[in-house]
Parts: structure tokens; C-alpha cells; sequence
């Protein structure tokens, strides 16, 4: 017993093991990544316990010491890209954690869940990467295998058979999926990087093991489809989904966070009362004059307001923060108001409001 809490000590001092695995959900997200070949990282500064994990970074992204963890599941489904931890520790500082343990689920059970494939739960044994760039770029010089999961199979059971019995999904596959895969593919075949198709639990998300018997190949994955009668199915027509609204597009929160940054913008500039330059027009239901005055709302709260007793003197950003710290469409915006931390060399965001409402009494006093 020494023995192994000894082990498990080692385990959890190290930074980045020398091999992680980083989950994305869909075959599209996953094609994205290899596309722009870069990875998307979150915003660290999006809550107040993720600034204490981040150890002064802006930002973080995630990866596991194990393919089965709290966020892959055992169905079929997404992208495991194994990553090479050595070469991603030569650039960057990583930290072990379980961000939901308590005494009774913990890392401890997501490492031992490849020797249990019967547990029934697997938890997050998550090396997080810390950075202060919004991206991991050049992620093929990271990517050791990819692991690509289309659900084919289930196993279903029923009231004259208990045993479960493998059984061919219903309905097709999306074309929209089936597009992305070949795309995916063509690129990591360009790029020399292994791939594998797993189509059924059998094989996922235990895929070192299950990569034994895993499809290796485009070709074999229709050949698959084609024998077990799996049609691909049509491209929906996405014209008759459209909104009839033509304006600017915002990701939701994204706006809330725009204002923020406008808000801080006009204290560090020395501006008495809030003027927002940069607010212009309505953001979908949003009138330009509820958003002018949601920006006052802000600067008043960060420059005559009294702070929470965690120090902080505007809390509903938090949410808006929340939404888009991992959204790739709000990531432009989420940056806005990274640069402003950089600027003022403040890491979280408790630190930032408190620089800000002292920056607006030297230039103006109490009001």
C-alpha cells in the first residue's frame, strides 16, 4: 500500500505526463483543429477558481492522462487526439488536478479505469496546460493519433434477452459528419499522423486498447457501412433555418463581454462617465440604447460601487464570461479583454476591477 500511494504521489507531482489526450465533441470540432492546426484554449480568467488553478496564466486547455475520463463517455462519438506531453512540456507549464474531486470520486479512479473497463464512472486525471496565448499553434507537432468515433453499433438489450446484443445504430449518418471525417483524414494522411475509426463502444474510449481493433483506414470504415447496410445521409439544406435578422452576429454573452471591455476602456482612459465609443447599432434584440446603458451600469459598479466580500465589483459578467471562454466564434472578443489584462498586468479578474476603481478615484476621487 506504501508502495502505491507513493506511486500516485509521483503521479500527481508531475507537470504534463508524457502522453495526455484531449477530447472534442463532434467530427467537425475535431476536423476544425486540423484544419486551422491549432488547438482552442479557455479562458482562465473566466471564474474566480479558475484564476487560482491557472497560476497567473490567461488561459488553459485541457488535457487528460487517460482516454476515458469524465468527458469522452462510452459512447462512440467526437475526436481523442493523443498528444506528445514531452513536446508540449519544452514550451509550456502544465498542473495535475480533478476539479470536481471529493473523498469519493477522484483522478485516482479515472487512472485504474483502463485495468476496469466495468467502472462505472471515470473522472478527469487532467494535466491542464497553462498559457498565455489564445491558441496552441502548430498542433500536428503535438498530435502522436487521432481517434475518430462514428456510432455504427449499440448494445441494446430487451425484455426476452438481458445479454446485450450488438446491433446496427438507427437512422444514417449525417452527411455533414461523414464530409468531416474524410476531411480530417485527408489531412492526417497528408500530415503522416496515425488515425483510428472506432464504431462501437467496443473500442471506444478505451482506444489504446481498442485500437487493436479499430478501422485504420477511410476505406474499410465504408466498406463497414456499406456491409452492415449504414447509409450516409443527405445535406440538410440550412437556408430555411436562416433568421430573418441581418446584423451584426454575437455568440451569446458575447456582447455582455464587449460592453465590459468598453466600460474599462473609458476608466483607463481617464473618462469620468462612460461613453462607449465603440458601442454603434442593435445586436440582434438588442437596442443600441439598452446597451449604452448597460455600459454605464458597469462603469458605475466599477467605479462607485463597493466590492462583494470576495473583492470583486461587477459579478453578472461571470456568466457572460462563463459562455464564451471556450466558444471559437466569441474568441476575438474573450481576447479584448485579455489584451487589457496584459496591458495592466493584472491575472485575475478580481485584481483587474480593484486596478480599475483605483485608476478612477486618482483621476477623480470618491464621487
Amino acid at each position: 500500500m506504501k508502495l502505491i500511494m507513493e506511486s500516485w504521489r509521483k503521479f500527481l507531482k508531475e507537470g504534463i505526463s508524457d502522453v495526455v489526450y484531449h477530447y472534442t465533441s463532434g467530427i467537425e470540432k475535431g476536423a476544425k483543429i486540423l484544419k486551422d492546426n491549432r488547438f482552442l484554449s479557455s479562458g482562465g480568467f473566466s471564474k474566480d477558481v479558475e484564476s487560482e488553478l491557472g497560476k497567473g496564466k490567461l488561459y488553459y486547455f485541457s488535457t487528460a492522462r487517460t482516454p476515458a475520463n469524465a468527458y469522452t463517455g462510452d459512447y462512440p462519438q467526437g475526436v481523442i487526439f493523443k498528444l506528445d506531453g514531452r513536446e508540449l512540456a519544452q514550451k509550456y507549464k502544465g498542473v495535475p488536478l480533478d476539479y470536481w474531486a471529493t473523498s469519493k470520486r477522484s483522478s485516482k479512479k479515472a487512472a485504474n479505469v483502463q485495468s476496469d473497463p466495468g467502472a462505472s464512472e471515470a473522472f478527469e486525471a487532467e494535466d491542464r496546460i497553462l498559457l498565455d496565448e489564445p491558441y496552441i499553434e502548430d498542433a500536428d507537432r503535438y498530435i502522436d493519433e487521432i481517434h475518430f468515433a462514428v456510432p455504427v453499433f449499440d448494445f441494446s438489450t430487451d425484455f426476452f434477452n438481458q445479454t446485450p446484443t450488438k446491433k446496427v445504430t438507427s437512422g444514417p449518418i449525417r452527411a455533414g459528419t461523414m464530409d468531416a471525417l474524410e476531411e480530417a483524414v485527408g489531412i492526417a494522411e497528408q500530415r503522416n499522423i496515425p488515425y483510428y475509426i472506432h464504431t462501437s463502444k467496443e473500442t471506444w474510449p478505451f482506444v489504446e486498447v481498442g485500437k487493436k481493433k479499430a478501422l485504420t483506414s477511410l476505406s474499410d470504415f465504408r466498406e463497414q457501412l456499406q456491409k452492415v447496410g449504414k447509409e450516409v445521409g443527405e445535406p440538410i439544406d440550412t437556408s430555411m433555418y436562416k433568421s430573418a435578422y441581418k446584423g451584426p452576429k454575437k455568440e451569446i454573452g458575447e456582447d455582455e463581454v464587449f460592453i465590459y471591455v468598453q466600460a474599462a476602456k473609458d476608466i483607463l482612459a481617464g473618462k469620468k462617465s462612460f461613453e462607449g465609443k465603440d458601442i454603434k447599432g442593435d445586436i440582434k434584440y438588442r437596442k443600441e440604447y439598452d446597451r449604452r446603458r448597460e455600459g454605464a451600469e458597469i462603469f458605475r459598479a466599477l467605479t462607485q460601487g463597493r466590492p462583494t466580500p470576495g473583492g470583486r465589483y461587477y459579478r453578472d459578467i461571470d456568466s457572460d464570461l462563463h459562455n464564451v471562454s471556450s466558444n471559437p466564434q466569441a474568441r476575438e472578443t474573450l481576447e479584448l479583454l485579455a489584451s487589457l489584462l496584459r496591458s495592466t498586468r493584472k491575472k485575475t479578474l478580481k485584481d483587474f476591477e480593484a486596478y480599475l476603481n483605483q485608476v478612477y478615484k486618482q483621476n477623480h476621487g470618491d464621487q
